[in-house]
């Protein structure tokens, strides 16, 4: 296929942003055979006004969509964060190329109505939706005209390179990299965690006075880490978890993880540790710390789970089979978290 990816390729970030699931979900595409032409939407609507805004530069942004289908006439239309696209050049990709499917991912929750309300606008033009949600959020988020599939939150070979459970010697013992913004229960959560393992050197990112980092920073900073924590803004949604699970577990981190519903799907007991609570994530990392060739054994078997049910090229396949419908090639852990158009 001859596909147009509408994504948030983000070339204003440098390259900082080089790990985002965008640039996997193109790899995957193309490891699949097929042609990939990457249309970073917001970076467009800067370029088409001189003021470089991205607000002023919306409608010449959507036109240059238009013009890209015109050359290109994609069989695929698929959209990634791109809610500064019109509802209407989507209804004009269906008048004008009405054999074109147009697809839509989405690596987040689905629980903020005012993050989502725009898929409601899409959804008379889209023929499948494709999100790291799982459960009723996902299956009730757009109408059942539309299908509905969960995906896991991919891992891509040439960027969760990093094989930290072969290593011994690390400066740091467990990484957190995220923010706390307003929400309460998540600062108290980390400084608890930053209060009682203050005996070991911790790398927190983002959060508690501690600067952001990213882009080769990022990955340095896992790299000299033992152990990661995945703590999502939500960790009560089935199946979801944000991205830095396939960082973690993707550069081969011990990864602790809250017990997310259903998660075990995507990666067993022994492949993760699960914790019930902060008080039992302390005394985890502890022992683990104490044991490093334990957290060596299970972060191996987690590295293995990533790299092969998430790795970016099955997730994608999933994809492919879910848009044409055509039956699946494998049993996919997640399939029940598949709702077809009705």
């Amino acid at each position: 296929m001859k596909i147009l990816h509408i994504a948030n390729f983000s070339y204003n970030s440098h390259g900082a942003a080089f790990y985002n699931c965008d640039r996997k979900i193109s790899a995957g595409w193309t490891r699949r055979g097929h042609f990939v032409y990457e249309f970073s939407l917001r970076d467009m609507a800067r370029m088409g006004t001189i003021f470089r805004t991205k607000r002023l530069g919306t409608g010449w942004a959507n036109a240059e969509v238009l013009r890209v289908c015109e050359h290109l006439q994609p069989d695929l239309v698929l959209l990634g964060h791109a809610q500064i696209l019109a509802a209407n050049t989507l209804k004009e990709i269906r008048r004008l190329y009405p054999n074109t499917r147009i697809a839509m991912w989405y690596v987040d929750w689905l629980s903020a109505a005012d993050k989502v309300q725009y898929m409601q606008t899409f959804a008379p033009y889209l023929d499948a939706l494709f999100a790291t949600t799982g459960g009723t959020l996902l299956e009730k988020v757009v109408p059942a005209s539309v299908t509905r599939a969960f995906i896991p939150n991919p891992v891509e070979r040439s960027v969760e390179s990093l094989q930290n459970f072969k290593k011994q010697q690390f400066s740091h013992e467990l990484i957190f990299c995220g923010t706390v913004g307003d929400d309460v229960e998540r600062r108290v959560f980390m400084e608890k965690i930053q209060h009682d393992l203050a005996h070991l050197p911790l790398a927190f990112h983002g959060l508690l006075g501690q600067k952001q980092v990213e882009g080769v920073d990022y990955t340095n900073a896992l790299s000299n880490t033992r152990m990661g924590l995945n703590y999502s803004r939500r960790n009560d949604i089935p199946l979801y978890s944000s991205d830095r699970i396939a960082q973690l577990t993707g550069n081969g981190l011990l990864t602790f993880s809250p017990r997310i519903p259903e998660f075990t799907k995507l990666y067993a007991e022994d492949e993760l540790v699960y914790f019930d609570h902060v008080d039992d994530l302390i005394e985890k990392v502890n022992h683990y710390h104490r044991y490093p060739e334990q957290a060596a054994q299970i972060a191996e078997k987690g590295w293995q789970r990533a790299h092969s049910t998430c790795a970016v090229e099955r997730v994608v396949r999933f994809m492919e089979e879910t848009l044409l419908n055509q039956g699946y090639s494998e049993q996919y852990e997640w399939s029940d978290h598949v709702f077809f158009a009705q």
